[in-house]
């Protein structure tokens, strides 16, 4: 399988993306299209020639992101957990949270995040995202976020990858990961036990409810009145 034509999965991106408010000023496909016209094939890498081969490599690129921004200090961090959350932020929350399935659109994203890796010696700045040093890797997402770069697409394509690895990483460790997967066959959360604190637990929050004090709630709310007027196909609700 070829690579998916950037002139289609990058402007799907941006629509997929645009779609809520919070994205609107991040997902700028038609600058995201004129770095690429500008530099062509040199932004995914010689050898980048699947979307496969671009998934793959923004796995490794996301490992050392999320490794920057989530380090392990007195607290667990990123590589606590990893691989086994890369994968998941990307596979799972970036795929069906952000990208709501569409894998055009996620084609979109990974084409976009190896371009964050490969764009920097394309225009005279530093070597690689994975090459660079971790101060000059924080300099580097420092010099995105306060758009340091020339506006010519550059600037557009590294704060969509990097916006979007920032917020993706940081929503999954912060959201307990891997405490709030659920367990298969299992009715009731179960959180795992003898781990090393995540998210919730350096945030100082409980955490979700034991089995216990969840079937307490449930019986409560087992004889619940039902009130007409409720429309139960909306998914809101």
């Amino acid at each position: 399988m070829s690579i998916t034509d950037p002139r289609i999965a990058l402007p799907e991106m941006e629509r997929v993306f645009s779609r809520r408010a919070l994205f609107v000023k991040i997902a700028k496909g038609a600058g995201v299209l004129a770095a690429y016209d500008r530099f062509g094939p040199k932004l995914f890498g010689e050898t980048a020639a699947q979307d496969t081969a671009n998934f793959n490599q923004a796995l490794v690129i996301l490992s050392a992101f999320g490794q920057m921004v989530i380090p392990v200090d007195q607290d667990p961090g990123w590589a606590t957990f990893d691989p086994a959350i890369t994968l998941y932020t990307l596979d799972v929350y970036l795929r069906q949270v952000y990208s709501l399935g569409n894998n055009v659109a996620l084609n979109g994203l990974t084409q976009a995040i190896v371009a964050f890796n490969n764009i920097p010696p394309l225009i005279s700045y530093g070597p690689t995202f994975l090459t660079m040093s971790s101060d000059a890797q924080g300099n580097y997402l420092t010099d995105i976020l306060i758009q340091e770069f020339e506006n010519n697409g550059v600037q557009d394509i590294l704060s969509f990858a990097g916006i979007f690895m920032l917020l993706g990483a940081k929503q999954v460790f912060f959201q307990n990961f891997p405490h709030h997967l659920a367990v298969p066959g299992v009715d009731i959360q179960m959180p795992l036990g003898n781990t090393p604190k995540t998210g919730w637990d350096i945030m100082g929050y409980a955490g979700p409810v034991q089995a216990a004090e969840e079937s307490t709630l449930r019986a409560r709310a087992a004889n619940a009145p039902e009130y007409p007027g409720v429309d139960w196909r909306n998914p809101y609700i």
